[in-house]
């Protein structure tokens, strides 16, 4: 009998609890659904369910139906319009073939908008802002048009410097500039070039843009065609650490190469009259750089006075010409960084290019133009082709030699003397060489 009773009182108290939970289920049930329904209705109608069953309040085999407008009653109200947000803030990225104006266009920025900003950022960095650079934007609240003014923009022109734009109460921006430190370290990757150099280089973690400074470098010195698989790459590239977090590759400091069978190559960028090119660690003393004819081509009109075809009257004329026929490749007649690349009046499309000892290369009425300005070219280099253009009769080359100042008979100028090192730049660049030689591969 006692086990008897023992069983009904569990028995009775399982049925109190869930009478208890069933209870407090209807009590929290009842004002959610008083809540979601409308005025006055007592019994959930074809309404109600639907709404039940977006909140989830239905059996599970019906799915999800989030994403439905809920009905107007005491807990709901509806809305005439939706406000409008006060700002935007978003993203974007430098372009590839364009500038930061147009990314900033292409972003929603209004166009007086982006081009200030984009002057503005320029002023205080210094120069053009990189493609792929980040840019945060802040746009206000549109205004005629629809159009939301630019409020604020943030970016890293360089990993050193921050800048900030925002919007005064004048309507033009701020700038802000600030300096972010930055540690910079060599790293030397060295390996086998194998198959093919470049490839080589950029499967040793060679960034593309270090992999052709590398290979114009020691194109200075050698043929890249002729490198063997056996021959090894050796280079110093900076490494940039920022305070931020941030890591990139800087530029090529040291380009080597050990060849098998034949003598090994070593060029330092180093910096020589105020100008920054590469150096041959074995070719530092003074020597003279024989001049090449900048075409093939048999000489039509020598240097001195002479009645010009088409003004009809006698001037000097200050180089020769040679009677290339039209396309005719012209290549820099000795190493040298082209100082002008254009139109240039009557002497039509024009490069000049100046040589290590100042001497001055002037190559006239061609057709087209293959280098840029501030480029640096060397001796056999293609420039551009052969062409009528300017104050010519007919295609071919004016090929004009100036020394100091002056124009020189170019057939009596048969060579360039090299830049030389000496004293206390020559013993600067050897420990420099000596520094780049002990370093570790990394």
């Amino acid at each position: 009998m006692r086990e008897t009773g023992g069983k009904r009182r569990g028995w009775r108290v399982a049925g109190g609890a869930l009478a208890l939970v069933s209870g407090v289920a209807l009590m929290a049930a009842a004002p959610f659904s008083a809540a979601l329904a409308d005025d006055g209705a007592d019994v959930p109608g074809p309404d109600m369910a639907a709404e039940l069953a977006a909140a989830g309040v239905s059996s599970a085999d019906r799915g999800a139906l989030s994403g439905r407008r809920m009905v107007a009653g005491r807990a709901v109200t509806m809305l005439k319009a939706a406000p409008e947000r006060a700002f935007r803030e978003l993203v974007a990225r430098v372009g590839e073939a364009d500038g930061l104006a147009a990314s900033l266009r292409r972003a929603g920025v209004t166009r007086g908008d982006a081009q200030a900003a984009a002057d503005a950022v320029r002023a205080a960095a210094g120069g053009p802002v990189h493609a792929g650079t980040r840019v945060d934007i802040r746009l206000g609240k549109p205004g005629g048009g629809g159009m939301r003014p630019l409020e604020a923009l943030t970016l890293k022109p360089r990993d050193d410097l921050s800048v900030t734009l925002e919007r005064t109460a004048a309507g033009d921006f701020s700038v802000r500039r600030e300096a972010i430190g930055v540690t910079v370290t060599p790293l030397r990757v060295s390996g086998r070039a194998g198959d093919g150099l470049y490839w080589a280089l950029r499967g040793a973690g060679v960034s593309a843009r270090a992999a052709q400074d590398y290979l114009k470098a020691i194109g200075g010195a050698v043929d890249v065609g002729e490198v063997g698989a056996e021959d090894r790459f050796d280079l110093v590239i900076e490494q940039r650490a920022s305070q931020d977090g941030e890591a990139n590759a800087g530029r090529l400091l040291y380009a080597g190469l050990d060849r098998v069978g034949a003598s090994d190559v070593e060029m330092l960028q180093w910096s020589v009259g105020g100008e920054t090119r590469w150096l041959d660690a074995g070719r530092l003393g003074g020597e003279a750089e024989g001049m090449i004819w900048p075409v093939a081509a048999r000489i039509s009109s020598g240097f001195g006075m002479r009645r010009h075809p088409i003004l009809r009257y006698k001037r000097m004329h200050k180089g020769i010409d040679f009677a290339a026929t039209r396309g005719t490749p012209i290549q820099a007649a000795a190493d040298g960084v082209v100082i002008r690349s254009g139109r240039a009046g009557g002497y039509g499309n024009q490069v000049r290019i100046r040589h290590e000892d100042g001497t001055v290369t002037s190559y006239s009425h061609m057709a087209r133009l293959s280098v840029a300005a501030g480029t640096r070219v060397a001796q056999g280099d293609v420039i551009g082709t052969v062409g009528s253009t300017g104050l010519s009769t007919g295609p071919h080359l004016h090929y004009e030699v100036h020394q100091g100042g002056r124009a020189v008979d170019p057939r009596g100028v048969g060579s360039v003397q090299r830049a030389t090192l000496s004293g206390e730049a020559l013993a600067a660049f050897k420990a420099r060489l000596e520094e780049y030689r002990a370093l570790p591969v990394g």
